[in-house]
């Protein structure tokens, strides 16, 4: 088997200690912040890896990287100490038109989401009846077009509010409530019709989004929920490095002699983000969170 280059076993050393620690494999886009790089060279750096036979990747799978040579041959990880920026993913156990229509609220809502910081904006706005603040999550991740790849939250004021699965055990260290019994409803009758809220999504990347509750009205009984009203713009690709990371990776895209162009290409492929379909949108939203 062919050795490795200095810069290499850096990578798998930190891919090996994420292993060992965590039980499971590092996003490029953590791979990338330890290594002080951006996603497009890490993925670059994971094809040669597989080339020369280091390790391999499932096609499309997050967090798939498994290391074929004996972990004794890799040096420890002397950078800086590992943390990890996902728990666990949820899982959908059914679509979510099956589980809206059973509501009994007789009430619909309108949100318009925003990804904050993103010039020109990113957006949708979106139409639910009654739903837990984790089905409000099902809905953004699917409506903006996220995988569901990575931790997120809540916050209402001073107040964080998260799946409660995330760490069963120190669900109070993470500072964060449970909100699996808590709807829509609850939040309007503490904080009228009109609130706002901020959700975050990958606490690596650190996508922020804003919340807005636009109007609240009758269910029209000839309309299915959810579904998306509107909407502008792609959703950056996951593990890109957050918004400064997407900035430069369109920029590269949309230039050919840009120095990352090949790299980008080659990492993600043709990318327009100016692409946006509101019946795709509410497909997505229809059929619910990808299973992990």
């Amino acid at each position: 088997m062919s050795e490795f280059t200095p810069t290499q076993g850096r990578y798998l050393a930190f891919i090996k200690s994420y292993l060992e620690g965590f039980g499971l494999a590092p996003a490029e886009s953590e791979i990338a912040t330890a290594m002080k790089v951006s996603p497009p060279s890490v993925n670059q750096m994971m094809r040669m890896l597989e080339k020369r036979g280091f390790v391999r990747r499932q096609p499309g799978v997050a967090r798939s990287i498994e290391i074929l040579i004996p972990l004794d041959s890799i040096p420890n990880w002397k950078g800086k100490r590992i943390t990890r920026t996902v728990r666990v993913w949820t899982q959908m156990p059914t679509p979510l038109s099956t589980r809206f229509s059973k509501t009994e609220n007789a009430n619909a809502y309108r949100f318009k989401i925003t990804l904050e910081q993103t010039n020109p904006a990113i957006w949708r706005e979106i139409e639910t009846t009654d739903v837990s603040l984790g089905d409000l999550h099902a809905l953004i991740q699917t409506a903006m077009g996220w995988t569901n790849s990575h931790m997120h939250q809540f916050e209402i004021g001073d107040e964080r509010f998260t799946d409660g699965r995330f760490m069963e055990s120190d669900l109070d260290d993470f500072g964060a409530k449970d909100y699996r019994d808590i709807k829509i409803s609850d939040l309007v009758a503490n904080h009228g019709d009109s609130f706002r809220l901020r959700y975050e999504y990958d606490f690596g990347d650190g996508w922020l989004h804003k919340i807005q509750l636009k109007k609240v009205f009758p269910k029209d009984p000839n309309q299915k929920y959810p579904y998306c009203v509107s909407g502008e713009r792609a959703c950056p690709p996951e593990d890109i490095g957050g918004v400064s990371g997407f900035v430069d990776f369109v920029a590269a895209i949309k230039d050919r002699s840009n120095e990352q162009h090949e790299d980008s290409m080659d990492w993600h492929g043709p990318f327009d983000p100016d692409k946006f379909n509101t019946l795709a949108t509410t497909k997505r939203m229809r059929k619910g969170l990808p299973k992990w």
